[in-house]
């Protein structure tokens, strides 16, 4: 039976307990910085909670998460879909050895999470495997792992530099030759309208809305943990990227541009810049997830990383499971309704300006 207590934290205590012990804390990440957590809960609608963990009177873990409903459904999860948080789980003064410790935990959080919030379903994604092999899992419990590229970047800018692929240097060296300037970027509505063209050319539609991104780029880059590039072409944005960072790792969050400047390899030199930046403030890792669509990965394989695996563990009973699955399939569907929509009125648009410019 174990001796831990859980209770419910607010989002001020967790920032004070989180920033008081910052140093000493075991499986943190940029996406556990408190600022990050409330700005994108708030983009999305979502409320966050947290689960403290207490080994006697001390509180020596806590459990982040985002909690939503779907109809009849409260979904919990750390982190959620839709939240650009590719990985979260506890963060500790603790550091947990073995699978089944870290199962425990989660069975416990989960548990906690069902009395205190109602949750139907629960989702956890750890960026790291826990360590020993997984027990088998309980009833209703279910394990995913999805990929991670990860650029170790200790041994140096000239040492990652020569380890690229020949065509990512050129593309890079092909970009700084093409009259592509870096500047500091801060505008939610081009960069909202960056990502809603880019998806549209897929027929598909952003999660996001741009009071998402707004949020984002008004509160973390005062916070010095997102660093946001534009490159500036032809005195114009025409691509925009937004890096999450703290001291120890930075991770791609969003990217998009123009279409019409396409053939210009803008993406390379805003990855790299990302990258020489991190090593020369002494971050050791650059973090990119592999996102299942094969000309975009290969993209982020020509930098030579790593590809790792994040471990994801789901709570649903049955019927939440197969609800969740017409959802989301559904919710594809009306995405690509919507970004079809988009498309052919843009396209009515541009024709009926184009015939008003002629008459």
């Amino acid at each position: 039976m174990s001796s831990r207590k859980l209770r419910s934290m607010t989002i001020e205590e967790y920032r004070a307990w989180f920033e008081g012990n910052f140093s000493n804390l075991h499986f943190r990440s940029p996406y556990h910085h408190p600022a990050w957590l409330d700005a994108v809960a708030r983009g999305v609608s979502f409320k966050t909670v947290f689960t403290g963990v207490y080994e006697g009177s001390e509180l020596c873990t806590v459990i982040p998460a985002f909690l939503t409903h779907r109809g009849p459904f409260s979904l919990y999860g750390s982190p959620l879909r839709g939240t650009l948080t590719s990985s979260l789980g506890p963060v500790s003064l603790q550091r947990y050895e073995g699978s089944g410790v870290f199962l425990d935990l989660l069975e416990e959080a989960n548990e906690f999470a069902r009395k205190q919030w109602g949750a139907n379903y629960s989702r956890y994604t750890l960026r790291n495997e826990p360590s020993g092999p997984v027990r088998d899992l309980r009833p209703n419990w279910e394990q995913q792992r999805g990929g991670s590229y990860r650029l170790d970047l200790s041994p140096g800018i000239e040492a990652v530099w020569n380890g690229l692929k020949s065509d990512c240097r050129r593309n890079i060296r092909k970009a700084q030759q093409a009259d592509i300037e870096l500047v500091p970027f801060d505008d939610p509505k081009l960069f909202f309208r960056l990502v809603d063209e880019t998806y549209r050319r897929h027929d598909s539609s952003s999660w996001h809305q741009e009071r998402f991104f707004r949020n984002i780029l008004n509160e973390l880059i005062p916070e010095d943990i997102l660093w946001a590039w534009g490159a500036k072409h032809q005195n114009q944005i025409i691509a925009a990227c937004l890096f999450l960072h703290d001291d120890q790792e930075v991770h791609f969050v969003s990217g998009a541009s123009m279409p019409q400047f396409g053939s210009l390899p803008t993406s390379y030199l805003l990855h790299w810049t990302a990258i020489e930046t991190a090593a020369r403030n002494g971050l050791k890792v650059y973090n990119s997830d592999a996102s299942e669509v094969r000309s975009i990965d290969q993209f982020k394989e020509a930098f030579r990383p790593n590809l790792e695996k994040r471990f994801t563990l789901i709570w649903s009973p049955q019927h939440v499971r197969h609800a969740q699955k017409i959802f989301m399939s559904g919710s594809s569907y009306l995405r690509k309704i919507k970004g079809y929509a988009k498309s052919t009125s843009s396209l009515i648009t541009r024709r009926v300006s184009r015939r008003e410019v002629d008459l």
